[in-house]
């Protein structure tokens, strides 16, 4: 019999997990695009899958050159050098992405999470900008810039080990383990985009480094102190959640509460407050995500706001919240979507 793969596991298992743990109407709404994506182009050419733009990886580039850069580039190549960058600029948007990276670097803290020897990897295709000689795509530079706001804030030179809900493709795991050789990343995700993720983090760290879904759908126990070491990176799905023990420096939730509907969150964050020693940093809309005209349709059915995932981090204090410069504030003010940092209370 053939080996199945880890994504065909964590499908079917995601199948009889409990209704907590499933995906919501938000990512129910996609879940069989990015699947026939993955299945029509393969995983290693994910970040130009035609879901994931829209999922689980953002970027600068407009839609037209999205689409047709195919078609555009070998155009763009016969312009004129001036011509050729302003067009490139307005197709490719690299002035927002240079923007995004000034912030980065007005806002950086000496000392604590090396984020000066972070550079994205290129061994997979996908949009990225080089700046002073490193790799930086939309999602690491949204993330390097909220963590310098945990960085004004906190000591974390002893940071070694983030746990996140929703990590996407595994940006911030990559981000936190060049930036703490030693350290250790859990990224718990709902299929598909948990497989994607695995299979990042292994071609950036190696395949022996990251525990995936195949070698721990049936612990029992899924232990940190037992995990370090041996692992830089380990992914799960979200029924493993419970299973999960330990106490880790950082938790992290970057966009995904949003996406999700408010029980669904509530109880994440019940799960998850125990293992938290120390800190929390979430990004996510102030006022919410969309909400659906009727379910099926793309949005959220009730809306998660900031001030809802504040108030469930009961025993936690807010250090700091900010859109203008960690995290993104539109000039009409209608858009905003806002960094918080939280630290657990002595009393708690």
């Amino acid at each position: 019999m053939a080996k199945t793969s880890v994504l065909d596991d964590m499908l079917t298992d995601m199948e009889s997990a409990p209704q907590e743990f499933k995906p919501t109407n938000f990512w129910n709404s996609g879940l069989k695009k990015i699947v026939d994506d993955i299945q029509e182009f393969g995983i290693s050419s994910f970040r130009t899958h035609p879901s994931a733009r829209f999922f689980y990886v953002p970027v600068y580039a407009s839609n037209t050159y999205s689409r047709w850069r195919h078609i555009l580039d070998p155009i763009l190549a016969k312009l004129p050098p001036r011509k050729r960058k302003r067009w490139a600029t307005r197709l490719t948007h690299s002035d927002r992405a240079r923007a995004d990276y000034r912030l980065y670097r007005a806002s950086e803290r000496s000392g604590g999470l090396d984020l000066d020897k972070v550079s994205e990897s290129t061994d997979v295709d996908g949009e990225r900008f080089e700046f002073d000689g490193r790799a930086y795509s939309y999602p690491m530079l949204n993330y390097m810039r909220a963590l310098n706001l945990l960085k004004r804030e906190v000591d974390t030179s002893d940071f070694a080990s983030c746990l996140e809900i929703g990590g996407g493709f595994g940006t911030l795991g990559e981000i936190f383990l060049k930036a703490q050789s030693n350290g250790i990343y859990v990224n718990v995700d709902i299929p598909p985009v948990a497989a994607v993720s695995t299979w990042y983090l292994q071609q950036v760290f190696g395949a022996d480094r990251v525990l995936d879904y195949s070698q721990s759908r049936l612990m029992d126990e899924i232990d940190l102190d037992d995990l370090k070491g041996k692992y830089s990176a380990v992914v799960l799905c979200p029924w493993q959640l419970p299973k999960l023990k330990g106490q880790f420096d950082l938790f992290a939730n970057f966009m995904s509460f949003q996406e999700m509907e408010p029980d669904v969150v509530a109880n994440y964050i019940s799960i998850i407050k125990p293992l938290i020693a120390r800190n929390v940093l979430v990004r996510n809309h102030a006022i919410g995500k969309k909400v659906a005209e009727k379910s099926g349709d793309i949005g959220v059915l009730e809306q998660v706001t900031t001030g809802f995932i504040v108030e469930k981090f009961d025993g936690f204090d807010v250090l700091a919240r900010d859109s203008f410069v960690h995290g993104a504030l539109s000039e009409d003010g209608k858009y905003q979507s806002e960094v918080i940092v939280l630290e657990r209370s002595p009393k708690s």
